[in-house]
C-alpha cells in the first residue's frame, strides 16, 4: 500500500485567547474541519449547515463535554475511482519531467484511503482492500502490520466499526429545500 498518508495526521494544535483554559490534552482527537465550527461556537454564530466539523470549544473553556466525542478522529485522501500506479502516466496538465510539483492531481488523488485513529490504535483501509492495523503506543514508526493477527482481531473489529461509523457520519447530506434536516447541538453525535 502507498504511504502518502501519515505525516499530515497528528499535528498539534496549540490555541490562546479569551475564554481559554490553558492545559495539556492528548486524549482528544480534534481536526483541522472542527476549527470553524470551534470559532462559530466561540463567537455566538451558528454552524453552517453541511459542516462536518464539531465544536471543541467546551475542551478549549475547561467545560464539561462527552469524551466520547472526542475519543477518535477519521481523515481521508482520494477523489475515488481506481488508483493510477506508479508505473502510469495519464495526462496531466504538467509535464511528468520537470521542476513542477502539484499534490492535488489525477495520479496522487486517485483511489481513496480513509483512516481512523482510536487511543493508541490506528486503521488505515484503502479501496483495493488492503488494509493496515497499527499499535501506535508500541510501533510510533508504524512498521509492524497487525491487521492479520489473529491476536488482534477483536481491536481488528472494533477499529473497522469505528471506521464505519466515521464513514457514515461524514457523508454529504441532502442540500436544504423541502428535506427538513434534523442537526445536532455542536455537530456532537455522541453523548452530546
Amino acid at each position: 500500500m502507498p504511504r502518502r498518508r501519515a505525516s499530515l495526521v497528528r499535528i498539534p494544535f496549540l490555541a490562546t485567547g479569551p475564554g481559554i483554559r490553558p492545559h495539556d490534552d492528548r486524549t482528544d482527537f480534534i481536526s483541522l474541519v472542527d476549527v470553524m465550527p470551534t470559532l462559530c461556537e466561540a463567537i455566538g454564530a451558528e454552524i453552517p449547515f453541511g459542516c462536518q466539523g464539531r465544536s471543541f470549544w467546551p475542551i478549549l473553556a475547561g467545560e464539561a463535554y462527552p469524551a466520547e466525542e472526542f475519543s477518535s478522529i477519521y481523515s481521508e485522501i482520494g477523489f475515488g475511482s481506481l488508483p493510477y500506479g506508479p508505473e502510469e502516466r495519464p495526462p496531466l496538465h504538467f509535464p511528468y519531467e520537470g521542476p513542477t510539483y502539484d499534490e492535488l492531481n489525477s495520479v496522487t488523488q486517485s483511489g481513496s484511503i480513509k483512516m481512523v485513529r482510536k487511543g493508541d490504535w490506528k486503521l488505515v483501509y484503502e479501496l483495493m482492500g488492503r488494509a493496515e492495523l497499527y499499535d501506535l503506543a508500541a510501533d510510533p514508526g508504524e512498521l509492524d502490520n497487525l491487521y492479520d493477527d489473529p491476536a488482534h482481531a477483536a481491536r481488528k473489529t472494533e477499529m473497522l466499526e469505528e471506521l464505519l461509523y466515521w464513514t457514515v457520519r461524514t457523508e454529504d447530506p441532502l442540500p436544504r429545500a423541502k428535506y427538513l434536516p434534523k442537526t445536532a447541538p455542536r455537530n456532537w453525535y455522541r453523548g452530546g
